[in-house]
């Protein structure tokens, strides 16, 4: 789901389940999805509503503490690895500068620099390092929360060919 602002407006359909920090990311986490030491304080921004990213311990711990989480649409695309319809995300042609992390627990996914026009679905050519786990069938998930982000394909531009 592309979600914008760092915490989650529910109902945005989009075709990853992301969301769209329009503003800072979280204060221990800097633009290249990097940790630092030292937190930082968060920009105010009003567009958003500003929910942090949720640790690993704090994540639902099954199924039924997800759904009660989630949005239905959230909850289908992030759990049961659905897809929406193409060309229904609210923020499918949103060329900002920011974050995009994920609807389930928050963490920075991709960086709008690595986002292109591609498809009916958000698509960027690389995530940031270590937040998006790849599987043999071409899934990619979060490797916070595990949840459904899409698919990685070998059709997108330089520098790495790829398309998530």
């Amino acid at each position: 789901m592309l979600k914008k602002g760092m915490g989650m407006k529910r109902g945005i359909p989009g075709a990853l389940a992301l969301l769209l920090a329009a503003c800072s990311p979280d204060p221990d986490v800097n633009r290249n999805g990097e940790t630092s030491m030292k937190a930082q304080p968060k920009a105010s921004c009003t567009d958003c509503d500003a929910a942090p990213s949720v640790p690993v311990s704090a994540l639902p711990a099954s199924e039924e503490e997800w759904k009660k989480k989630l949005t239905p649409e959230e909850f289908y695309i992030l759990r049961q690895k659905g897809t929406e319809r193409p060309y229904t995300g609210k923020l499918l042609h949103h060329k900002a500068d920011g974050l995009y992390a994920c609807a389930g627990c928050g963490q920075p996914l991709y960086d709008s620099k690595t986002k292109y026009d591609s498809c009916g679905w958000p698509s960027f050519w690389d995530a940031i390092p270590g937040a998006v786990d790849k599987h043999p069938d071409l899934e990619a998930t979060c490797s916070r929360c595990k949840g459904h982000l899409g698919h990685i394909f070998d059709d997108g531009p330089p520098p790495t060919g790829k398309r998530h």
